[in-house]
């Protein structure tokens, strides 16, 4: 066995955490949407796997983006929507949600008045201020134009 279990990396508490800021791959600070690292580690291949405790205040969003790795959304409180291939989904507390590797999507924050938070799973896994945790898309074309506003009227 080559790994060894090392509990102040592999034990953390996403609700208790320290709230840090979001980044998009140009270094802009992603308003009113703040993470709280869970553990993670790197696992066979130097490849990492973590977890992340996200909140979306009102009025926020993530724009088109894409991820190097798969990973998997779990909505631990609120409501909100998901873009992808041009339709909107709108998630609720205990929706689950699989987005492939370099699937561009899009998260609208809450469609109510109450924060939207949600677990993200990752592989490979990216700290929460990293500028390469997500590549926006800018293709409108993809998008179709005004989509992810239009998911607020959810």
């Amino acid at each position: 066995m080559s790994q060894t279990f090392r509990p102040d990396d592999h034990i953390r508490n996403v609700l208790e955490g320290a709230r840090r800021t979001m980044y998009d791959d140009a270094g802009v600070r992603l308003e009113d949407i703040t993470g709280v690292a869970g553990a993670g580690a790197v696992i066979g291949n130097g490849l990492s796997i973590g977890v992340d405790r996200i909140t979306m205040l009102p009025g926020t969003g993530f724009p088109l983006h894409v991820h190097e790795g798969a990973h998997l959304l779990y909505v631990l409180n609120g409501r909100g929507a998901l873009h992808i291939d041009g339709r909107d989904y709108v998630l609720r507390t205990g929706d689950s949600i699989y987005v492939p590797a370099e699937y561009p999507h899009g998260v609208q924050g809450p469609i109510d008045d109450n924060p939207l938070e949600f677990l993200a799973f990752g592989v490979p896994h990216h700290p929460i201020d990293s500028h390469t945790r997500m590549v926006l898309v800018r293709d409108d074309e993809v998008l179709g134009g005004d989509a992810m506003e239009q998911a607020v009227a959810l």
